[in-house]
């Protein structure tokens, strides 16, 4: 398995476009450069918030051109990686493995099912044939791609997968990963910043998600309060980011009852 050093707050990027629908690179760049001053630990181009699906392989490629030339190397850059098959999902890493990027996130292919013995053999070819660190992009939510528990450990367990972005809100089950790894430079993040702390506690390496986004000096705050040892104040600023919940809505139930659960966890 290939090591990483991934830790800390990463902003999901947008993809800013002109009005002929082409990439902005500069607005893309301004953006980046925006996150690296916010003290954000690390950003993430071609994320669900990046709208990878509706870029071609070349448009992606140089979207990444763009975020390393304006991350110039001052913190981790992930790429976000997701087609509807291996053979070109093995070409975009191997291509985009060339530049100077630090890992891929990498999502299943969703078009058709997707059997958990198949998903195995996916991620074992990606896994062992990158160059960079992957981590494995979990969000069944998205992909309806619900794999029990103990499928979902074995599939982060082997070699190849250097972490997980964890994305189904599911505590119980992040334990479950951290505790399959056990010791060493397995990562786990989550998909979002409204139980940051309690990912943290539990081991995880910090949140990469769309909250960052918009308010990264706030959920930064709130990580450095809590490596810090401030705990008190940690715990101030999310209940901070757990008013920003309206935002990002996208759950079928009204957002202060969102608000709660969330408030009661963290």
């Amino acid at each position: 398995m290939k090591g990483n050093n991934f830790k800390g707050v990463y902003a999901v990027v947008p993809t800013p476009l002109n009005e002929d629908e082409s990439v902005d690179h500069r607005g893309l760049q301004h953006l980046i450069n925006y996150y690296v001053e916010s003290g954000c630990h690390g950003v993430l181009v071609l994320g669900s918030g990046g709208e990878f699906p509706y870029f071609t392989f070349n448009e992606r490629i140089q979207i990444i051109k763009s975020a390393v030339k304006a991350v110039r190397g001052r913190i981790p850059l992930l790429a976000g990686v997701g087609f509807h098959s291996r053979i070109e999902t093995e070409a975009f890493i191997n291509e985009a493995g060339l530049l100077d990027l630090d890992g891929f996130l990498v999502i299943l292919p969703t078009y058709f099912p997707v059997e958990f013995s198949d998903a195995r053999m996916f991620y074992e070819a990606i896994g062992t044939k990158s160059k960079k660190p992957v981590l494995y992009y979990h969000y069944p939510q998205m992909t309806g791609l619900f794999y029990p528990m103990a499928e979902t450990v074995r599939l982060i367990s082997q070699d190849g997968i250097a972490g997980i972005k964890e994305s189904s809100l599911n505590l119980g089950e992040m334990r479950a990963h951290l505790k399959s790894r056990g010791e060493g430079d397995f990562t786990l993040f989550s998909g979002n910043s409204f139980t940051l702390l309690k990912v943290l506690e539990m081991g995880g390496a910090g949140t990469i998600c769309q909250v960052p986004s918009f308010a990264p000096k706030l959920v930064v705050a709130c990580y450095k309060a809590w490596t810090a040892g401030n705990f008190k104040e940690a715990k101030s600023l999310q209940r901070k980011i757990v008013e920003l919940l309206p935002f990002l809505n996208t759950f079928a139930m009204p957002a202060p009852v969102q608000k709660l659960g969330f408030t009661v966890i963290s």
